[in-house]
């Protein structure tokens, strides 16, 4: 029964759907909780401060800009002020639910992705009754667009909330789970990852006989943020994608309310390189994206499929470049229980030959415990990544030697479930699913002084 649990669990968060229940008091705008009433284990890592979620909903990815911290989540989006590591703040708290919320930050344009069927693009519009797939061909999911200024400059109502409305919306086949942007002069290029594990308007199995979607997907959609008039955003086109079915190692199968699909999960870009390492469930491929609006999908420059891996899920170019990590999002399992799973896998980024594995080594004891979210620490010295790891944290892995990377620093929250850890300017943010927002550095700093272009850092746009 407990194997069922984790399988259960584990599955509902690697498709976005796993929701919290404990209540939460909304959080004052103002400075963060600099001793939070949370126990935690660390080693060579501090806390700065720590920031209640305000709304019983799942915390999820985050994006930066400047001074400030987009925090997304289930119910909308938290924005904080950084430009004091050590004294974060809390400034606005944006309502919009829409599962799961994943943000990136392009000049004024914060874009959200909604991977659940509501009936509008509107932040009140609710979700539709997913047991009755006809009524989904009226419904709505894709990616929303926001004006920051426009967050920033309207104050907050009587509940603490700030209500405004997107700019923009683009409607996309099976919602957008993950997006990816490539910034240019005037707009942005948004890659949408995205599956049909549930059903939708074109997504999944076909209740209309006339429909004429594919239900395993099997498409990379890409949009195009208009950052002088984003109201004029659209959907630009659909590239097919060459991967196997997800769920065909009956070890992995879903639970029946979750479709067959092929899909990509997260889609990490490098503009210097003009290479993607898209993690598309069932394998792990690096594609040419010289020409932004034709990637290389259905001719991969290599695709890797390590027997162990059970999803691919997240990914990750090295800050040399020399190597691709791929993040396993485990179904099935946890750590230490003898699968092999919930590891970070360094291919060679030349051919992909696989040059070593990583595991936490510490013990959950039993706990759900996988790789997520991950981002390089800026570092002349060493090769060495920052990734949450839900039940095991947040840890800092150093992989100068590929062949045997290993922890350096740690974080681990009592009853926390870290969903994403990113370095951002020589301080550590993470998001805890059931708790909050984290607010992190490291005590040993070995790092160089972080560059990014412009003022924003996307996790999932290397340059």
């Amino acid at each position: 029964m407990r194997r069922f649990s984790v399988l259960l669990a584990s599955l509902l968060v690697a498709v976005g759907m796993l929701a919290t229940t404990a209540s939460a008091q909304h959080p004052e705008p103002g400075p963060v909780d600099p001793a939070p009433d949370i126990a935690w284990d660390a080693e060579d890592i501090r806390v700065n401060g720590f920031s209640l979620r305000s709304s019983p909903a799942t915390q999820s990815d985050l994006a930066f800009k400047g001074g400030l911290a987009l925090a997304g989540n289930y119910n909308g989006l938290r924005i904080f002020d950084i430009s004091k590591p050590k004294s974060p703040r809390l400034v606005k708290d944006l309502w919009c639910p829409g599962p799961q919320n994943d943000v990136s930050i392009w000049r004024d344009a914060v874009v959200m992705s909604v991977d659940t069927v509501l009936t509008g693009p509107e932040c009140a519009a609710g979700a539709l009754n997913a047991a009755t797939p006809i009524t989904l061909e009226t419904g709505w999911e894709g990616l929303r667009v926001f004006s920051l200024k426009e967050i920033l400059r309207t104050p907050a109502d009587a509940d603490g909330f700030t209500r405004v409305q997107p700019v923009a919306d683009i409607y996309i086949k099976c919602g957008s789970h993950t997006h990816t942007g490539i910034p240019h002069q005037g707009h942005v290029d948004i890659y949408v990852a995205s599956y049909p594990l549930r059903s939708g308007p074109d997504c999944g199995p076909r209740d209309d006989p006339t429909d004429t979607h594919n239900p395993l997907h099997e498409i990379l959609s890409i949009a195009q943020i208009d950052l002088n008039k984003p109201e004029r955003s659209k959907l630009l086109k659909e590239v097919p994608i060459d991967v196997p079915t997800f769920n065909e190692d009956p070890q992995f199968l879903p639970p029946p309310a979750f479709n067959a699909m092929r899909g990509c999960h997260d889609i990490q870009v490098h503009l210097g390189l003009d290479q993607a390492a898209a993690a598309c469930s069932s394998v792990g491929q690096l594609w040419d994206i010289s020409d932004p609006h034709n990637p290389g999908t259905m001719d991969p420059l290599w695709e890797v499929d390590e027997p162990e891996i059970q999803f691919y899920h997240s990914a990750l170019f090295s800050e040399d470049t020399n190597t691709v990590i791929f993040g396993d999002e485990v179904v099935a399992g946890h750590c230490f229980d003898g699968t092999g799973s919930g590891q970070l896998w360094f291919h060679d980024r030349d051919d992909g030959t696989l040059r070593s594995s990583f595991n936490i080594p510490r013990d959950q004891g039993g706990a759900y415990c996988s790789a997520h979210m991950f981002n390089n620490l800026p570092t002349k010295k060493k090769d060495a990544l920052v990734s949450s790891w839900y039940g095991g944290g947040v840890t800092v892995v150093d992989f100068t030697d590929v062949e045997d990377p290993e922890e350096i620093a740690y974080f681990d929250p009592e009853g926390g479930s870290i969903w994403s850890a990113y370095w951002y300017k020589d301080n550590i943010y993470a998001s805890d699913i059931p708790h909050g927002t984290w607010f992190l550095d490291m005590v040993e700093n070995f790092v160089s002084k972080q560059r990014t272009r412009g003022a924003e850092m996307n996790p999932q746009t290397q340059f």
